[in-house]
């Protein structure tokens, strides 16, 4: 025992392949909305205001808050370069920021591809941190620590949750610090395998990080000292004007070895109705009161949320 008692979501045996795929469907997003309409005509006009009749909804300042993030995970030296460039030049072409999710020092061999190029891959970097997309940090070497999945318990494997404080600490300072020389100020942090425990948070906090990414709900919230932001989908969401209406916060998680011509046509859809609302992680953290402000909808539209996916599981 380390002393850190992790707390599970409460969503079963959930595949999270299967959330942002449900997602897409419409289906929890439908589900949320009619709640929502309950919550709202229901119980915050006729309760909390006392109005005898329900109010007409107005939907304009929920769709102006809804943001997206793309975040692209297992970057590093070693990676495919071609399927990362092609990438690139899609996000380039619309002009969409990306948050890198960089392994500071990949020791995982299933996803190295090519020789070590550090100089030509620190300098590609710090070209599109200039253009405004975001330098995060994924973990420290991508290795399987333990078999622990963690808070969020999607995979029995972790680079972090079930060690120690100071072991945790000792690797996600000594990642930084690697980031760090390559010119880059990472305040994001990426856990792989979307594992990690509160010692992780606390050891984050520790080391001065800002940002996790990483949570299967609707809306940002405070982990420690920590905003904590959503991360829902494996794809871009088709269904996007449902989507808008919650005013949420949707993180979209990419694997660039991983993509198919299918995702670069999805992405390019998505880009030509959404690209106003896309945003990276740092950008938001002049808005941390607002973005953690937990109100009794949002309450209510995260309780729909969760009770769906516990009964996918």
């Amino acid at each position: 025992m380390n002393g850190c008692i992790t707390p599970r979501v409460p969503l079963g045996t959930v595949n999270p392949n299967a959330l942002g795929s449900a997602l897409n469907a419409g289906q929890p997003a439908q589900l949320i909305m009619a709640l929502d309409r309950i919550i709202y005509n229901g119980l915050y006009c006729n309760v909390l205001r006392g109005k005898p009749q329900p109010l007409k909804r107005d939907w304009s300042a929920g769709m102006s808050q809804a943001k997206y993030i793309f975040r692209w995970d297992d970057i590093s030296p070693r990676q495919d370069r071609r399927k990362f460039r092609s990438l690139v030049d899609l996000f380039v072409k619309y002009d969409v920021p990306a948050v890198l999710g960089v392994i500071p020092d990949n020791h995982d061999e299933s996803i190295a591809f090519e020789a070590q190029n550090e100089g030509k891959f620190v300098v590609e970097l710090q070209e599109l941190e200039r253009a405004g997309w975001e330098i995060a940090q994924h973990g420290y070497r991508h290795l399987k620590r333990t078999d622990n999945g963690g808070i969020l318990n999607l995979n029995a494997v972790s680079e972090f949750a079930g060690r120690s404080h100071s072991d945790q600490f000792a690797d996600i300072d000594a990642g930084k610090k690697i980031l760090t020389q390559y010119g880059f100020s990472p305040v994001t942090f990426i856990a792989p395998w979307h594992s990690y425990d509160c010692w992780t948070l606390k050891a984050l906090a520790d080391a001065d990080f800002r940002i996790v990414s990483d949570g299967l709900f609707l809306y940002p919230r405070m982990a420690d000292s920590l905003i904590q932001l959503p991360m829902i989908f494996w794809t871009a969401p088709r269904r996007t004007k449902v989507l808008n209406r919650l005013g949420a916060v949707y993180t979209i998680c990419l694997h660039p070895h991983l993509l198919a011509v299918d995702d670069l046509e999805g992405l390019e859809h998505f880009f030509k109705t959404e690209r106003p609302r896309v945003v990276v992680p740092r950008s938001m953290l002049d808005q941390k009161e607002y973005l953690t402000k937990r109100d009794l909808k949002k309450r209510m539209l995260e309780i729909g949320f969760s009770i769906y996916f516990r009964r996918q599981g």
